[in-house]
Protein backbone atom coordinates (compact mmCIF):
# COMPACT_ATOMS: atom_id res chain seq x y z
CA UNK A 1 0.00 0.00 0.00
CA UNK A 2 1.72 2.90 -0.97
CA UNK A 3 0.50 6.30 1.68
CA UNK A 4 1.30 9.34 -0.71
CA UNK A 5 -1.27 12.24 0.72
CA UNK A 6 -2.02 13.62 3.78
CA UNK A 7 -5.34 12.48 5.33
CA UNK A 8 -6.34 15.71 5.12
CA UNK A 9 -5.93 17.76 1.59
CA UNK A 10 -5.18 21.48 2.93
CA UNK A 11 -2.21 22.04 0.43
CA UNK A 12 -4.43 23.43 -1.77
CA UNK A 13 -4.80 26.95 -0.08
CA UNK A 14 -5.81 29.05 -2.51
CA UNK A 15 -9.18 26.86 -2.85
CA UNK A 16 -9.37 25.72 0.61
CA UNK A 17 -12.59 28.01 2.55
CA UNK A 18 -13.82 28.07 6.13
CA UNK A 19 -17.34 28.04 6.25
CA UNK A 20 -19.93 29.84 9.06
CA UNK A 21 -23.19 30.44 9.63
CA UNK A 22 -25.93 32.63 10.29
CA UNK A 23 -29.13 31.84 11.15
CA UNK A 24 -29.20 29.33 8.76
CA UNK A 25 -27.38 30.44 5.64
CA UNK A 26 -24.22 29.14 4.82
CA UNK A 27 -21.33 31.67 4.18
CA UNK A 28 -17.18 30.67 3.57
CA UNK A 29 -14.33 33.00 3.18
CA UNK A 30 -10.91 32.24 1.47
CA UNK A 31 -8.96 30.60 4.21
CA UNK A 32 -6.37 32.19 3.61
CA UNK A 33 -7.57 35.34 4.75
CA UNK A 34 -8.29 33.79 8.18
CA UNK A 35 -6.01 34.90 10.83
CA UNK A 36 -7.48 33.03 13.95
CA UNK A 37 -11.57 31.91 14.76
CA UNK A 38 -12.05 32.37 18.77
CA UNK A 39 -15.11 32.78 21.28
CA UNK A 40 -16.72 36.00 21.54
CA UNK A 41 -14.28 38.01 23.48
CA UNK A 42 -15.75 41.51 25.34
CA UNK A 43 -15.82 44.40 23.14
CA UNK A 44 -14.43 47.95 23.83
CA UNK A 45 -17.31 50.32 22.62
CA UNK A 46 -16.23 53.65 21.87
CA UNK A 47 -19.15 56.20 22.41
CA UNK A 48 -19.26 57.05 18.47
CA UNK A 49 -19.36 54.16 16.25
CA UNK A 50 -20.15 53.79 12.27
CA UNK A 51 -22.75 51.53 10.74
CA UNK A 52 -22.54 47.64 10.83
CA UNK A 53 -19.28 48.47 13.92
CA UNK A 54 -19.67 46.91 16.86
CA UNK A 55 -16.42 48.16 18.84
CA UNK A 56 -12.55 47.58 19.06
CA UNK A 57 -11.15 44.64 19.32
CA UNK A 58 -7.06 44.88 20.74
CA UNK A 59 -5.42 41.44 18.92
CA UNK A 60 -1.97 41.03 19.48
CA UNK A 61 -1.78 44.63 20.48
CA UNK A 62 -3.49 45.64 16.94
CA UNK A 63 -6.72 47.53 17.54
CA UNK A 64 -8.91 46.46 14.59
CA UNK A 65 -12.99 46.98 13.91
CA UNK A 66 -15.65 44.40 14.73
CA UNK A 67 -18.25 44.20 12.45
CA UNK A 68 -21.89 42.56 12.83
CA UNK A 69 -22.29 41.39 8.67
CA UNK A 70 -25.92 40.47 9.71
CA UNK A 71 -26.93 44.16 9.31
CA UNK A 72 -25.10 44.11 5.83
CA UNK A 73 -27.25 41.14 4.61
CA UNK A 74 -30.34 42.67 6.16
CA UNK A 75 -31.08 39.69 8.42
CA UNK A 76 -32.88 40.02 11.69
CA UNK A 77 -30.66 41.24 14.59
CA UNK A 78 -30.27 39.05 17.19
CA UNK A 79 -28.47 38.68 21.15
CA UNK A 80 -25.44 37.98 21.32
CA UNK A 81 -24.82 34.45 23.32
CA UNK A 82 -21.21 33.24 24.72
CA UNK A 83 -21.06 30.66 21.77
CA UNK A 84 -20.85 33.14 19.25
CA UNK A 85 -17.22 32.74 17.31
CA UNK A 86 -15.35 35.83 16.17
CA UNK A 87 -13.37 35.29 12.63
CA UNK A 88 -10.25 37.73 12.42
CA UNK A 89 -9.59 38.57 8.62
CA UNK A 90 -6.64 39.70 6.50
CA UNK A 91 -7.80 42.23 4.30
CA UNK A 92 -5.49 44.15 1.31
CA UNK A 93 -5.20 47.18 3.88
CA UNK A 94 -6.56 46.19 7.57
CA UNK A 95 -7.14 43.44 9.65
CA UNK A 96 -11.15 42.68 10.35
CA UNK A 97 -13.20 41.32 12.75
CA UNK A 98 -16.69 39.69 12.18
CA UNK A 99 -18.68 38.13 14.50
CA UNK A 100 -20.96 34.74 13.32
CA UNK A 101 -23.08 32.08 14.98
CA UNK A 102 -20.88 29.04 14.55
CA UNK A 103 -17.76 28.26 12.15
CA UNK A 104 -18.42 24.58 11.11
CA UNK A 105 -15.46 23.37 8.88
CA UNK A 106 -13.41 23.47 5.84
CA UNK A 107 -13.90 22.47 2.37
CA UNK A 108 -11.60 22.65 -1.01
CA UNK A 109 -13.64 24.34 -3.86
CA UNK A 110 -13.06 22.48 -7.79
CA UNK A 111 -12.87 26.61 -8.95
CA UNK A 112 -14.80 25.40 -12.09
CA UNK A 113 -17.78 25.14 -9.73
CA UNK A 114 -17.69 27.94 -7.91
CA UNK A 115 -20.90 29.64 -9.55
CA UNK A 116 -21.43 33.28 -9.83
CA UNK A 117 -24.60 35.07 -8.62
CA UNK A 118 -27.06 36.65 -10.72
CA UNK A 119 -28.22 40.01 -9.90
CA UNK A 120 -27.53 42.54 -7.45
CA UNK A 121 -27.38 41.33 -3.62
CA UNK A 122 -25.86 43.14 -0.33
CA UNK A 123 -23.39 44.89 -0.80
CA UNK A 124 -22.18 42.96 -3.61
CA UNK A 125 -19.93 41.13 -0.82
CA UNK A 126 -21.44 38.20 -2.01
CA UNK A 127 -20.73 37.62 -5.84
CA UNK A 128 -20.27 33.68 -6.30
CA UNK A 129 -21.67 30.77 -4.35
CA UNK A 130 -20.76 26.87 -4.39
CA UNK A 131 -23.04 23.74 -3.79
CA UNK A 132 -22.34 21.27 -1.83
CA UNK A 133 -24.81 18.23 -2.01
CA UNK A 134 -27.77 20.25 -1.50
CA UNK A 135 -26.16 22.96 0.91
CA UNK A 136 -25.62 26.72 -1.02
CA UNK A 137 -22.23 28.09 0.23
CA UNK A 138 -21.97 31.81 -0.22
CA UNK A 139 -18.71 32.88 -0.44
CA UNK A 140 -17.99 36.30 0.63
CA UNK A 141 -15.89 39.07 -1.25
CA UNK A 142 -13.35 39.73 1.29
CA UNK A 143 -12.13 42.55 -0.60
CA UNK A 144 -15.61 43.59 -1.44
CA UNK A 145 -16.37 43.36 2.70
CA UNK A 146 -13.56 45.44 3.44
CA UNK A 147 -14.64 48.43 0.90
CA UNK A 148 -18.56 48.05 3.01
CA UNK A 149 -16.56 48.43 5.86
CA UNK A 150 -14.73 51.38 5.11
CA UNK A 151 -17.34 53.21 3.57
CA UNK A 152 -19.63 52.53 7.09
CA UNK A 153 -17.58 55.08 8.69
CA UNK A 154 -19.18 57.77 6.96
CA UNK A 155 -22.85 56.67 8.33
CA UNK A 156 -24.11 56.72 11.46
CA UNK A 157 -24.91 53.88 13.60
CA UNK A 158 -28.55 52.91 14.34
CA UNK A 159 -28.16 49.97 16.49
CA UNK A 160 -26.78 50.16 20.16
CA UNK A 161 -24.93 46.99 20.09
CA UNK A 162 -24.27 46.83 23.62
CA UNK A 163 -27.41 45.87 24.81
CA UNK A 164 -26.84 42.81 21.84
CA UNK A 165 -23.84 41.16 25.12
CA UNK A 166 -25.48 38.75 27.62
CA UNK A 167 -25.06 41.11 30.64
CA UNK A 168 -25.18 38.55 33.92
CA UNK A 169 -22.38 38.86 35.89
CA UNK A 170 -20.63 35.20 35.11
CA UNK A 171 -21.11 35.57 31.11
CA UNK A 172 -19.06 39.41 32.20
CA UNK A 173 -16.20 37.77 33.66
CA UNK A 174 -15.71 34.81 31.12
CA UNK A 175 -16.09 37.71 28.04
CA UNK A 176 -13.49 39.86 29.94
CA UNK A 177 -11.07 36.86 29.97
CA UNK A 178 -11.42 36.00 26.58
CA UNK A 179 -10.71 39.74 25.44
CA UNK A 180 -7.37 39.59 27.91
CA UNK A 181 -6.76 36.53 26.39
CA UNK A 182 -6.81 37.74 23.02
CA UNK A 183 -5.25 40.87 23.11
CA UNK A 184 -1.37 39.22 23.32
CA UNK A 185 -1.12 35.76 22.73
CA UNK A 186 1.96 34.59 24.92
CA UNK A 187 3.96 31.99 22.71
CA UNK A 188 7.08 29.80 23.52
CA UNK A 189 9.16 30.00 20.66
CA UNK A 190 12.32 28.05 20.09
CA UNK A 191 15.11 29.84 19.24
CA UNK A 192 17.22 27.88 17.07
CA UNK A 193 20.42 29.76 18.19
CA UNK A 194 20.00 28.49 21.78
CA UNK A 195 18.25 25.22 21.57
CA UNK A 196 20.72 23.11 19.87
CA UNK A 197 21.60 19.27 19.21
CA UNK A 198 21.43 18.26 23.01
CA UNK A 199 18.03 19.96 23.24
CA UNK A 200 14.73 18.30 24.11
CA UNK A 201 11.31 19.57 25.23
CA UNK A 202 10.01 17.75 27.97
CA UNK A 203 5.78 17.76 28.01
CA UNK A 204 3.54 15.73 29.80
CA UNK A 205 0.77 12.87 28.28
CA UNK A 206 -1.61 10.83 30.65
CA UNK A 207 0.52 11.98 33.95
CA UNK A 208 4.40 10.21 31.88
CA UNK A 209 7.20 12.40 30.85
CA UNK A 210 8.05 12.53 26.94
CA UNK A 211 11.04 14.11 25.62
CA UNK A 212 11.30 15.46 21.91
CA UNK A 213 13.90 16.50 20.22
CA UNK A 214 13.93 20.68 19.93
CA UNK A 215 15.14 20.05 16.20
CA UNK A 216 11.79 18.18 15.26
CA UNK A 217 9.43 21.35 16.87
CA UNK A 218 8.26 24.41 15.29
CA UNK A 219 6.60 26.21 17.74
CA UNK A 220 5.08 25.49 21.03
CA UNK A 221 1.76 27.41 21.64
CA UNK A 222 -1.39 27.27 24.35
CA UNK A 223 -4.61 25.51 23.11
CA UNK A 224 -6.72 28.00 24.69
CA UNK A 225 -5.07 30.49 22.26
CA UNK A 226 -5.86 28.86 19.18
CA UNK A 227 -9.05 27.85 19.30
CA UNK A 228 -9.43 24.06 16.94
CA UNK A 229 -11.86 24.17 14.10
CA UNK A 230 -13.49 20.51 13.79
CA UNK A 231 -13.21 18.61 10.99
CA UNK A 232 -16.49 16.25 10.45
CA UNK A 233 -15.62 12.32 8.92
CA UNK A 234 -12.72 12.25 10.43
CA UNK A 235 -11.05 9.54 13.11
CA UNK A 236 -11.41 10.88 16.69
CA UNK A 237 -7.43 11.56 17.11
CA UNK A 238 -7.81 14.26 14.58
CA UNK A 239 -9.32 17.39 16.41
CA UNK A 240 -9.12 19.43 13.58
CA UNK A 241 -7.07 22.62 11.94
CA UNK A 242 -5.40 25.39 13.47
CA UNK A 243 -4.36 28.54 11.67
CA UNK A 244 -0.77 29.57 13.03
CA UNK A 245 0.32 32.36 11.20
CA UNK A 246 -1.18 31.78 7.88
CA UNK A 247 -0.43 28.18 7.75
CA UNK A 248 -2.56 25.40 8.22
CA UNK A 249 -2.12 22.44 11.36
CA UNK A 250 -3.72 19.26 11.15
CA UNK A 251 -3.88 18.88 15.05
CA UNK A 252 -4.12 15.22 16.26
CA UNK A 253 -4.88 14.47 20.19
CA UNK A 254 -0.85 13.07 20.96
CA UNK A 255 -2.59 10.93 24.18
CA UNK A 256 -5.31 8.97 21.99
CA UNK A 257 -3.21 8.77 18.71
CA UNK A 258 -0.59 6.71 20.88
CA UNK A 259 -3.09 4.33 22.73
CA UNK A 260 -3.16 5.93 26.39
CA UNK A 261 -7.00 5.64 27.66
CA UNK A 262 -5.88 5.72 31.60
CA UNK A 263 -3.09 6.09 33.85
CA UNK A 264 -1.18 2.83 33.53
CA UNK A 265 1.57 3.41 31.26
CA UNK A 266 1.46 -0.67 30.94
CA UNK A 267 -1.71 -1.40 30.22
CA UNK A 268 -3.05 1.44 27.88
CA UNK A 269 -5.95 -0.08 26.53
CA UNK A 270 -7.92 -0.18 29.93
CA UNK A 271 -11.36 1.87 30.14
CA UNK A 272 -9.98 5.11 31.69
CA UNK A 273 -12.40 7.12 34.13
CA UNK A 274 -14.99 9.52 32.36
CA UNK A 275 -12.97 12.63 34.28
CA UNK A 276 -9.86 11.31 32.23
CA UNK A 277 -11.44 12.06 28.77
CA UNK A 278 -12.77 16.08 29.49
CA UNK A 279 -10.22 17.87 27.75
CA UNK A 280 -8.85 21.67 29.01
CA UNK A 281 -8.19 24.91 27.80
CA UNK A 282 -5.01 24.64 29.60
CA UNK A 283 -3.69 21.94 27.18
CA UNK A 284 -0.43 22.93 24.63
CA UNK A 285 0.23 22.63 21.21
CA UNK A 286 3.77 20.95 20.14
CA UNK A 287 3.57 22.00 16.38
CA UNK A 288 5.81 19.82 14.02
CA UNK A 289 6.83 20.49 10.49
CA UNK A 290 7.96 18.37 8.18
CA UNK A 291 8.81 18.21 4.47
CA UNK A 292 5.73 15.60 4.55
CA UNK A 293 3.24 17.38 7.26
CA UNK A 294 2.12 20.27 8.96
CA UNK A 295 0.97 19.07 12.02
CA UNK A 296 0.68 20.00 15.73
CA UNK A 297 -0.13 17.59 18.41
CA UNK A 298 -2.08 18.51 21.57
CA UNK A 299 -0.46 17.17 24.87
CA UNK A 300 -1.50 17.88 28.70
CA UNK A 301 1.34 20.06 29.66
CA UNK A 302 4.36 21.87 28.12
CA UNK A 303 7.19 21.35 31.10
CA UNK A 304 10.40 22.68 30.04
CA UNK A 305 13.59 22.43 27.44
CA UNK A 306 16.33 20.93 28.71
CA UNK A 307 20.11 20.18 27.87
CA UNK A 308 19.98 15.67 27.55
CA UNK A 309 23.85 14.13 27.15
CA UNK A 310 23.83 11.12 24.98
CA UNK A 311 25.33 9.62 27.77
CA UNK A 312 22.41 9.63 29.56
CA UNK A 313 20.30 8.40 27.03
CA UNK A 314 19.30 4.47 26.23
CA UNK A 315 18.18 3.49 22.83
CA UNK A 316 15.39 0.55 24.00
CA UNK A 317 14.28 -2.30 21.46
CA UNK A 318 11.37 -3.42 23.13
CA UNK A 319 8.31 -3.90 21.26
CA UNK A 320 6.00 -2.65 23.89
CA UNK A 321 7.83 0.60 24.31
CA UNK A 322 7.89 1.13 20.34
CA UNK A 323 4.08 0.40 20.19
CA UNK A 324 3.93 3.88 22.80
CA UNK A 325 6.76 5.52 20.17
CA UNK A 326 9.10 5.38 22.29
CA UNK A 327 12.67 4.63 20.99
CA UNK A 328 14.70 5.42 23.66
CA UNK A 329 14.74 6.39 27.49
CA UNK A 330 17.10 9.38 29.58
CA UNK A 331 18.09 8.68 32.68
CA UNK A 332 18.39 12.12 34.95
CA UNK A 333 18.47 12.40 39.06
CA UNK A 334 16.28 8.73 38.87
CA UNK A 335 13.88 10.18 36.79
CA UNK A 336 12.99 8.11 33.49
CA UNK A 337 12.09 10.65 30.68
CA UNK A 338 10.82 8.62 27.41
CA UNK A 339 12.17 9.84 24.16
CA UNK A 340 9.23 10.09 21.53
CA UNK A 341 10.04 8.47 18.24
CA UNK A 342 9.44 11.23 16.08
CA UNK A 343 10.35 9.34 12.67
CA UNK A 344 7.96 6.60 13.64
CA UNK A 345 5.16 8.88 14.68
CA UNK A 346 5.35 11.16 11.32
CA UNK A 347 5.42 7.89 8.90
CA UNK A 348 2.61 6.32 10.74
CA UNK A 349 0.15 5.31 8.26
CA UNK A 350 -2.82 6.78 9.60
CA UNK A 351 -1.47 9.80 9.42
CA UNK A 352 -1.97 9.44 5.27
CA UNK A 353 -4.70 8.10 3.03
CA UNK A 354 -4.20 5.40 0.50
CA UNK A 355 -3.96 7.32 -2.98
CA UNK A 356 -2.32 4.68 -5.52
CA UNK A 357 -5.90 3.86 -6.87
Amino acid sequence: MDFKQSLLTIDDSENLYLCFTLDYNIYALSAQNVLEVTTLPMINEPQKMPEFIVGILNYNDMFINVADIRKIFSLPQKKYELSNKVIIIKGDESLIAIIVDEVTDFFTAIPSQIQRVMGENSNNIVKTFYKIDENVINIINIEQLENTIKSAHSMNNTTNYSELFPSDENSICILQKRRNDIASIPEMNLDTSIYGKDQYVLFKINKHTYCIYSLFVKELISLKNYPVTKIPYTPDFIKGIINLKGNFYTVYDLKSFIGYTNNDFHNPQIAAPPHLHEKSNEEKIIVIESSELKIAFIVDDIIDIINISKDYIEPKNDMTLDNLYINAEAYIDGKVYNILNVEKLINDERLYVDNSN
